[in-house]
């Protein structure tokens, strides 16, 4: 029994291997059955292994399939996350811009206020929400052509700048509504006094108007000057209505007169540089260089024992272009204690060789180092000159360095200041290009003595600056 079951066995193998397994007593058979018998065996063993190969290929591409699946799926995802990232921020970016809008006609209708935190802090707000770039995402898409990590970091911008936007918004909804309330009445004694000022700068332009300005439009701010006293004086406390277009009204109208006007420095930020004890013949040339680059007029006060020879000439480019020309005595001496018939003589002297290089009569004083008395006054105004003292001191007879020289001009300038400075001192005229620059970057307006009074100052007076002269009691 097991005989047979070992002639199965092999019987089997010889089906499945031919000729390689067992005997070959078939061929022996002569009928070529043995062949047909290997061939067929050959046939299946390659069909078993292209079923395998087949089945490792499609387990290959269900593999792939599944990886691209997957992949199809996260950039749904991304391009889900980034839409609804985008749908937070335009819903956010609407909210923005009203807010920013009416932020922008508030810092507009409230310009005139210059005093007010809330202000201040809206308008740096505003400034740098603008600057930080949250806008721009507005104009972007979130597309399926872009890859998923394209549409990770899109959706990534979209979040942060709606953090910054919902962040900034709490401050300027704050205040616009602080600004708003100021408008509408909140603040409705500071109204009051906003247009209480403007009376009052009404009432100055009204008077430095005459004969600068047609009659008609003085007498339109006549009226509107009058219109806005009956509305201080008769609105109620709480009215900021009235307040308001009253306001407006006049400021409109006062400022209509002092465009009109000729520069007139109580109504413009106005500085006057002055130089001291030229001229000089290596270092005043290359001041008034700088002047006539920076298209700026000044005024110098001249030593008389030093207009002679080619200095002459100096004086006259000074006069022919544009700047003033007055005395501070025939050499840098303190004149206060002089006996009268001596000052006499200096002013004298001095006077005759500047008016004969400039050709104009000397109408400003310095006095040197500043040091003045009664007896020094009085022969300044018999001599017919206002005395012009100084508010900034430059500190460049201290042999200071350029920049520290700029720095102090510059940091102690103020409207209607008069600055002391020295023509002979070279670096002084290193110095004045970056002065300059630096006074117009603050606002001022630089002008000449004569410029900055406008004839209000008068032979014997004593001045500091435009809002600090001590009248002459003659």
């Amino acid at each position: 029994m097991s005989d047979d079951r070992n002639r199965d066995g092999m019987d089997e193998l010889r089906d499945l291997g031919g000729e390689e397994y067992g005997d070959t007593g078939g061929q022996s058979g002569g009928d070529g059955s043995g062949k047909a018998t290997g061939r067929k065996r050959r046939v299946i063993v390659g069909a078993l292994i292209a079923i395998f190969a087949a089945g490792m290929v499609f387990a290959g591409w269900n593999v792939i399939g599944a990886a691209m699946a997957n992949n199809r799926r996260a950039h749904a995802a991304a391009l889900a996350d980034c839409r609804s990232a985008r749908t937070d921020y335009i819903r956010t970016y609407t909210s923005y811009t009203l807010a920013m809008s009416k932020a922008a006609t508030l810092l507009k209708e409230t310009k005139s206020i210059t005093d007010s935190d809330a202000r201040d802090r809206l308008r740096q707000q505003v400034d740098s929400l603008r600057g930080s770039g949250v806008e721009k995402l507005a104009a972007k898409e979130c597309s399926a052509k872009q890859s998923r990590g394209e549409l990770s970091d899109l959706a990534d911008s979209y979040g942060r700048s709606r953090t910054v936007m919902v962040n900034g918004l709490t401050t300027v909804q704050y205040d616009s509504q602080t600004l708003q309330q100021m408008i509408d009445g909140m603040n409705a004694q500071d109204m009051r006094k906003q247009l209480s000022k403007l009376i009052s700068r009404g009432e100055l332009a009204l008077e430095r108007s005459k004969g600068k300005v047609d009659e008609s439009k003085r007498s339109t701010l006549e009226t509107e000057l009058a219109s806005a006293k009956h509305t201080l004086d008769t609105a109620s406390s709480d009215d900021v209505t009235a307040l308001n277009d009253e306001f407006a009204r006049l400021k409109g109208v006062v400022d209509d007169i002092i465009a009109s006007m000729p520069l007139d420095c109580h109504f413009t930020q106005c500085v006057a540089l002055t130089f001291d004890d030229g001229p000089n013949k290596t270092n005043t040339s290359k001041v008034l260089d700088a002047l006539k680059n920076a298209g700026v007029p000044a005024t110098f006060f001249l030593q008389g024992q030093f207009v002679n020879g080619s200095n002459v000439g100096l004086v006259r480019r000074m006069t022919g272009e544009g700047h003033d020309v007055g005395s501070i005595s025939w050499r840098h001496t303190q004149m206060h204690g002089m006996p009268a018939e001596q000052l006499r003589k200096w002013f004298d002297d001095t006077d005759a060789v500047i008016s004969k290089a400039s050709g104009k009569d000397v109408t400003l004083f310095r006095p040197p180092d500043g040091a003045w008395g009664d007896a020094l006054r009085a022969q300044a105004r018999d001599s017919g000159q206002a005395m012009i003292l100084w508010g900034v001191d430059s500190g460049d007879w201290d042999k200071l360095g350029a920049d520290a020289i700029t720095k102090r001009v510059v940091d102690g300038a103020y409207s209607g200041s008069i600055v002391s400075l020295h023509d002979g001192n070279a670096t002084t005229a290193k110095a004045l290009p970056k002065i300059i620059k630096g006074l117009k970057d603050k606002g001022y307006t630089l002008v000449t003595v004569n410029t900055l009074f406008a004839g209000d100052i008068r032979p014997g007076d004593v001045a500091y600056g435009l809002n600090d002269v001590q009248r002459d009691a003659e």
